[in-house]
């Protein structure tokens, strides 16, 4: 059963991310998502996911963290240290670091301590590269 794609670019978001972790993911929709969703976004509708982000399950907000990330504009990138800060999820926290790596935007000093509440929430064999990078770049910064 194929439903209709929402015009409201909110919408459209929820759409694809899904109603539940068994909805159809991949990085074709990732791309979409952050290419085509959220770079249409108005700055009432960012605010709207800014309001909402942290309310939903951990499936959305993994697939949120990536499309942001692939994204990587400035509210998507103010998002993902919300997410890095704020969510109650560790696998969503390590996304947020990882997106954050990645994109290669400065990252402030604040941010070291979340970065190192989450290596030290895992067996030292699964702190991940991009996790030091992050933190390093973060001790690093000079505010």
């Amino acid at each position: 059963m194929h439903t209709a794609v929402p015009q409201d670019t909110l919408e459209q978001l929820q759409h694809w991310i899904g109603d539940s972790e068994a909805a159809n993911w991949n990085e074709y929709i990732t791309e979409h998502v952050a290419k085509g969703v959220l770079q249409a976004f108005t700055a009432a509708q960012w605010q709207r996911l800014d309001a909402l982000l942290l309310d939903q399950p951990e499936y959305w907000q993994q697939r949120c963290a990536v499309s942001l990330g692939e994204l990587r504009g400035p509210q998507a990138i103010a998002l993902l240290k919300r997410l890095l800060v704020q969510s109650p999820y560790l696998d969503v926290r390590i996304m947020a670091i990882y997106e954050l790596d990645w994109a290669e935007v400065a990252i402030e000093r604040r941010y070291a301590l979340p970065v190192r509440e989450v290596m030290a929430r895992l067996p030292e064999d699964q702190v991940e590269p991009e996790l030091h990078s992050l933190l390093a770049k973060a001790e690093a910064a000079s505010c």
